[in-house]
């Protein structure tokens, strides 16, 4: 018989057992030590073949890869997920909610793990650059300049400024506020300029634009501006919250007109806002619009005909949008909103978000909350006046009324002793009580 047959030794394993990596390279280890076969064997308990076959060949040893992971019952809803995370849907909550109303039977606690690679990803993406096709996108931005003297009052001083996305070329103008009726002007003023639109427009979060997002995520639209875009033809568009960068060209736009055309101001004042802005547009035309660009590294005005020719054209004869002066408010917690020194109910459930009210043609007021008109009255005559509709207040939930305090009076006294006859002593002291 051979050695293999004969030997019974439990402690010594056969050659023809696999052996793990770590036994692997420890043989190794203790060979280079100067050890022999046979002490190797006797110290790890491995027969002498068994040693010798991983000396001479150590790449011999198994190699134990990961375990296949195992099905996540997450799995069929991520086309679904990822779907509304380019909607802008990043709330968990949200999401779960969905994900139930769909059949989903996982935890939590697994939609939150998958979701935070996702931000991890989404917020690398943020803030990396990235380029349009010609005419395809611009993007939008609000600044503060300084401020202008005017029949001896001071006013702050704002720049808009309009840039296309592919050439960075540009459209700026100074203004006296940020009101939606100075963007609106100012963007016909740059389809003007640019001789065309944009297939869509990228916005910071200015409250001119939007209201806010809703329970679902989703966008609420200012009214009025939307069916500007409409108008106009583009399709608006948002950065994410708090993060600028997401529009990867302008973010920078407001100071580089700081930077480059209020510097050369200096020694030649504007006399008003009209001359300031006389400059401020020859100096887009003959500078800004002529440098060559710092990331593209190509001329602006090149590119800027490949811009131009793509744009949407504007439609001959097409005047002006329209435009009816409304104001922002928030509707109080009783159902009104304020405008112009009188009171308008609302519908109830819309207590607390913020709406839109504008007069409309024929005296009468309008109520708008996105794209939905949620009021409208007759315009009050004067100040101070309540202007009601019963049905909006219909069904308005009442606080719980609080139940009457239960309350206690005491009145602090001296102890009562009661008065006995001195007979009754005399009797309990001869233990007639016992």
């Amino acid at each position: 018989m051979t050695e293999e047959e004969t030997d019974t030794d439990p402690r010594k394993r056969r050659w023809r057992d696999l052996l793990r990596g770590k036994e692997v390279s420890d043989i190794t280890e203790l060979k280079r030590q100067g050890l022999s076969i046979q002490a190797i064997s006797e110290l790890m308990g491995f027969d002498r073949k068994t040693v010798r076959k991983y000396l001479l060949k150590p790449e011999a040893s198994p190699v134990y890869g990961p375990r296949a992971k195992p099905a996540s019952k997450l799995d069929s809803f991520k086309p679904y997920l990822e779907e509304r995370l380019k909607a802008g849907v990043w709330n968990a909550c949200v999401l779960m909610r969905e994900l139930r109303e769909r059949g989903y039977q996982g935890g939590y606690t697994i939609l939150t793990d998958w979701l935070r690679p996702q931000r991890q990803a989404a917020s690398v993406v943020a803030v990396r650059r990235f380029e349009t096709p010609p005419g395809h996108q611009a993007q939008v931005d609000w600044g503060h300049l300084g401020k202008i003297d005017i029949d001896g009052k001071e006013h702050k001083l704002w720049a808009f400024t309009f840039t296309l996305g592919y050439s960075r070329m540009m459209v700026a103008e100074a203004a006296l506020d940020q009101k939606l009726g100075t963007l609106l002007r100012m963007h016909e003023e740059a389809f003007r300029q640019l001789g065309g639109v944009p297939e869509e427009i990228l916005y910071d979060r200015m409250k001119t634009v939007w209201l806010e997002t809703d329970e679902r995520g989703e966008i609420v639209w200012n009214p009025v501006f939307l069916d500007f875009a409409r108008y106009w033809g583009f399709k608006p568009r948002l950065c994410r919250p708090y993060r600028a960068q997401t529009k990867g060209k302008v973010e920078s736009g407001v100071k580089y007109v700081r930077r480059n055309f209020l510097c050369g101001l200096l020694g030649r004042e504007p006399n008003g806002l009209e001359d300031l802005n006389a400059q401020l547009r020859e100096w887009v035309w003959k500078v800004a619009n002529q440098r060559i660009h710092g990331t593209t590294h190509e001329s602006v005005a090149l590119r800027g005909e490949a811009d131009q020719f793509s744009l949407q054209p504007l439609v001959e004869g097409r005047s002006g949008y329209p435009y009816l002066d409304q104001e922002l408010r928030k509707v109080a917690r009783d159902a009104f909103v304020n405008w112009r020194g009188s009171r308008y109910s609302v519908p109830w459930q819309y207590a607390g978000k913020q709406v839109w009210v504008r007069e409309k043609g024929g005296g009468m007021v309008e109520v708008h909350y996105g794209e939905r008109r949620i009021a409208e009255h007759a315009q009050a005559p004067g100040k101070h006046r309540i202007q009601l509709q019963q049905d909006h207040h219909a069904g308005i939930p009442l606080g719980a009324r609080q139940p009457h305090k239960t309350l206690v009076a005491i009145r602090q006294t001296a102890p009562q002793v009661e008065v006995r006859p001195l007979a009754a002593y005399e009797f309990a002291a001869a233990g007639g009580g016992q």
